[in-house]
């Protein structure tokens, strides 16, 4: 048997890229928003428009007429230049209104104004719900629980992607647990790789308590895999995404199998319904799993974002898997935020100046030349849809039992989202 080179694909995929960049009637120079300088107000507005008109993956579905924006802001630019300056709060203003309303749930775009020094970040896509969530409360009621034991957290507010908590409750029946996991993101592999932190025991300590030591491949030898925890749960409230790789360790490990959770799909040129094909997507099992099936329950809230709901999503879809709790966020269109490969191959997602980003490893929120207007938009790559092709950006996905965030109930010391999982988990369901 051949065994798979990535390099030779990756050579094939370059090669060809090449062919179809040198049939293109004007310089990819000219297209490429991620190396496009502005000198101007305007240049800015019309450089961002034409980044989001080439990469944007969502122009099938999405209502905002895009042309329409262009011709009503237009003027309104120029006329910033004519001025020669204006006030920062009329530009934030004049950007908040040009992007409102486009559908990704992911899109975060930051804008740098030379003149002002000033570096504005938006968030185009609006939920009629929102809620903080109020993690510190739900963590100090959980280790309150009657018969919690095994109890290991790690928190640290600076460094969110860090953060998890892992114990045992009683389950349905006498002397049998419910193993529970707080993620705080979809993080995995990126903690199991990362030896420069000093404390990273402390850190791993809840994965390694629920998955077991080899915790970025599955569930080994960690509270999930013991014969007399009957249960699941799995908490994903407040949680942002992260890696889509952890999907297979951190979701797939409670399955037997694989699975294919819908499809994805990419822009593959400059014009907005230039997509490629559908392609399954789906996560393969991890070298460690459940052998044997167990009640799974998902909690989540309305700030569940990315991976949190495509977990969601797969948990839901498993025979014994049940969510409980709120709609997630519906951000569901995966992405990198990376801007150096993916236009000049894919034409999509995110681009722009990335040092704009304030994000570790991405950017340190300054731009690359401060004299420049300079931009940075934050956008899906991928497409995703569930297996019967229903997106569900902007939508969730759907509780099967719905409980409202409580504010009140929490702040008298009771969750009442975790009381209803506990109570489902230990019904005859």
């Amino acid at each position: 048997m051949k065994h798979y080179n990535p390099f030779r694909f990756i050579a094939c995929v370059m090669a060809v890229t090449t062919l179809f960049v040198a049939c293109r009637k004007e310089p990819l120079e000219l297209q490429n928003p991620n190396t496009r300088r502005c000198s101007t107000y305007f240049e800015q507005f019309e450089a961002v428009w034409e980044g989001i008109d080439h990469t944007y993956v969502l122009w099938s579905r999405d209502t905002v007429d895009w042309d329409a924006r262009y011709e009503k802001f237009k003027p309104i630019f120029e006329s910033f230049d004519a001025r020669g300056t204006v006030d920062v709060e009329e530009w934030s203003q004049a950007w908040e209104d040009f992007t409102y309303g486009l559908l990704d749930h992911h899109m975060y775009i930051r804008l740098y104004n030379p003149k002002s020094e000033v570096t504005l970040g938006l968030k185009p896509a609006k939920n009629d719900y929102e809620h903080k969530t109020d993690i510190s409360a739900q963590i100090a009621i959980l280790k309150q629980q009657p018969g919690v034991t095994n109890y290991v957290e790690y928190w640290d507010s600076k460094n969110p992607y860090t953060n998890s908590v892992a114990c045992l409750l009683p389950g349905k029946t006498t002397g049998k647990y419910i193993a529970y996991l707080r993620l705080g993101e979809f993080a995995i592999s990126t903690l199991y790789k990362d030896d420069t932190l000093a404390n990273k025991a402390a850190i791993e300590a809840p994965l390694r308590a629920f998955y077991g030591d080899d915790y970025s491949n599955g569930i080994s030898n960690g509270l999930a895999a013991r014969e007399d925890v009957e249960s699941i749960i799995i908490d994903l409230r407040g949680n942002p995404g992260g890696n889509v790789a952890d999907l297979s360790p951190a979701i797939g490990s409670l399955m037997q199998t694989g699975c294919e959770y819908g499809y994805s799909r990419y822009k593959q040129g400059t014009g907005r319904l230039d997509y490629s094909g559908w392609m399954p997507a789906g996560i393969p099992l991890p070298l460690h799993h459940l052998t044997k099936a167990k009640p799974v329950v998902a909690l989540t809230d309305i700030n569940s974002v990315s991976c949190a709901e495509l977990s969601t999503q797969i948990i839901k879809t498993m025979p014994q898997g049940k969510v409980i709790g709120e709609r997630t966020y519906g951000g569901t269109c995966a992405l990198n935020p990376y801007t150096d490969v993916w236009f000049n191959i894919y034409y999509t997602g995110c681009f722009g100046d990335q040092k704009l980003f304030p994000q570790p490893g991405v950017g340190d929120g300054k731009p690359t030349h401060p004299e420049d207007f300079a931009y940075y938009v934050y956008s899906g790559t991928f497409d995703i849809v569930t297996k019967d092709y229903k997106s569900l950006e902007g939508v969730g996905v759907q509780p099967d039992i719905k409980v409202l965030y409580d504010a009140e109930a929490l702040a008298a010391g009771r969750d009442t989202q975790l009381d209803a999982a506990l109570s489902y988990l230990r019904s005859n369901q």
